[in-house]
């Protein structure tokens, strides 16, 4: 048995996700990674059906960025539901957004929240 991991690192989105009315407003940049885990019986890929499109994962993550919200923890579970209704056999999976700038008063930094689930 072997594990299989497909993912998106560090793709940017412009987005207005935020608590205060100035996010809302101005927007922000956002950087979102995903990986995807499954068990395979062999490490040998034919078809785009027995791996996991990163198309469709990227596509899922633009969807879900352009629908702004109050946390990230929202966005975070929003794209984990919809890996999980999109691909078969998913055994764990890593969401991770980070917001640039954060309107906190820093210099530099990033705020950063995390999904991560095991299904097994």
């Amino acid at each position: 048995m072997h594990t299989y991991q497909v993912g998106l690192e560090d793709v940017r989105f412009y987005a207005y996700h935020g608590l205060s009315p100035e996010e809302r407003i101005l927007g922000n940049w956002f950087v979102v990674s995903v990986q995807v885990i499954k068990q395979v019986d062999s490490n040998s890929f034919a078809q785009i059906d027995q791996t996991f499109d990163y198309g469709l994962i990227y596509g899922i993550c633009k969807e879900v960025m352009t629908d702004p919200v109050d946390l990230l923890e929202t966005v975070a579970a929003s794209i984990s539901n919809r890996l999980k209704l999109t691909f078969e056999g998913l055994a764990s999976y890593e969401v991770h957004i980070s917001k640039e700038q954060p309107p906190l008063g820093m210099t530099g930094g990033k705020s950063r929240v995390s999904l991560i689930e095991h299904l097994d």
